[in-house]
């Protein structure tokens, strides 16, 4: 098929256009909706006949989910259920290319585990070459600061394997190396790193080359992404995901009006935090995903922990899709009393700002802590 990349917004919209056989933007938003739901019936069907976890949990739903009012009627998947993840494993064990073992602060009993194959982890690959061409062009250097920068198929790794194609560098410091000095000598044009690394790096000064950065791992602070983009002169772009969604989940685009979200590959909810019912546009919950197209561990309605809205397109950069709005931190680190108040709380764009819309000072002092000042909280 063809089609005219310049006609879509960003890499990432003519990547899902590629995929779903829309060839101009007006036919995005049905082409992706009608991709998903289908995607989404074979993962329930995949899930029920494979998983012994969700022959259990879906053994009362006979048929796929049509709309989001049915799909709001399956039950919840929570992130302790995967420690029983033989449960959840959809291929034969010989399938799976890499397994995650994940510890989680405040919980007892075994970790966590998520197994991927081989085609998994190349869709993750995919997300990335076109995710990172907000920043990154063909032919230029990438350092990656995230730890575990040697582990094969990890964040570093993928990066260079969806990368290298177009003719880019990818480089990560060698083990018990001050990445600080590796990054001067190195000179890369883009840096990937998480938030307290690139507060580290505010004391180096300039880094030769560099035009960009994308931050990930952690929450970044707007006032620390502020400061390294007038210290460095660069461009900074957000990035979220979790191991549970393969690394990578949602990027922002140089509009800072929220993150594009990999929609070929998850559906997304935003649910309440307290009785768990789904959410409109900009009110903020917790974030909940189903995978599409995920071989060895498919997930239904996972529970993230993570607080955020969904904001409806279009986007400052003409991105007619729905985005991932601000992280407002995560379930277990809020108090009873402040979960309540964010049930009062919305998200939404003003004049090209993100700007939170806040009930009662409870609220206020949550969404504080995530949108900087200056008009920006309301």
């Amino acid at each position: 098929m063809q089609r005219d990349e310049g006609r879509f917004a960003c890499a990432l919209d003519a990547w899902i256009a590629s995929s779903v056989g829309a060839t101009k933007p007006g036919q995005l938003i049905s082409s992706l909706e009608q991709a998903q739901w289908e995607a989404l019936a074979a993962t329930f069907y995949q899930a029920k006949k494979k998983s012994a976890f969700y022959a259990r949990a879906l053994a009362d739903f006979p048929m796929p989910p049509r709309n989001r009012a049915e799909l709001a009627r399956l039950p919840l998947t929570h992130p302790q259920d995967l420690r029983k993840w033989e449960a959840f494993v959809c291929c034969s064990l010989g399938d799976i290319a890499r397994m995650v073992t994940l510890s989680t602060s405040g919980t007892t009993g075994e970790p966590k585990r998520l197994a991927f194959t081989e085609g998994d982890l190349a869709r993750t690959r995919a997300f990335f070459r076109w995710g990172m061409q907000v920043l990154l062009q063909p032919g230029q250097t990438l350092a990656v600061l995230l730890p575990g920068g040697d582990r094969p198929n990890g964040v570093a790794d993928l990066l260079r394997q969806a990368l290298s194609p177009l003719g880019c560098r990818v480089f990560w410091p060698p083990s018990g190396v001050a990445y600080e000095k590796w990054l001067t000598d190195l000179g890369p044009d883009v840096l990937v790193a998480m938030p307290s690394q690139l507060r580290k790096l505010l004391r180096v000064g300039a880094i030769p080359r560099l035009t960009g950065v994308l931050s990930s791992a952690e929450w970044l602070d707007p006032a620390l992404a502020a400061q390294v983009s007038a210290s460095f002169g660069v461009s900074v772009i957000n990035h979220y995901g979790l191991t549970e969604t393969g690394y990578g989940f949602a990027v922002e685009c140089h509009a800072h009006t929220g993150m594009h979200i990999r929609a070929l590959d998850f559906f997304v909810e935003i649910v309440d935090c307290i009785d768990g019912h789904v959410l409109p546009f900009g009110r903020i919950g917790e974030l909940v995903v189903t995978t599409l197209h995920r071989e060895a561990m498919p997930l239904i309605r996972y529970k993230t922990g993570d607080l955020t809205a969904l904001l409806p397109g279009p986007c400052g950069c003409g991105s007619p899709l729905q985005r991932l709005g601000p992280l407002f931190g995560r379930i277990e680190e809020l108090s009873e009393t402040e979960l309540r108040a964010m049930r009062e709380c919305s998200v939404r764009v003003e004049n090209g700002l993100l700007v939170s819309r806040a009930q009662g000072d409870c609220c206020a002092r949550v969404t504080r802590r995530i949108l900087p000042k200056g008009g920006l909280l309301r």
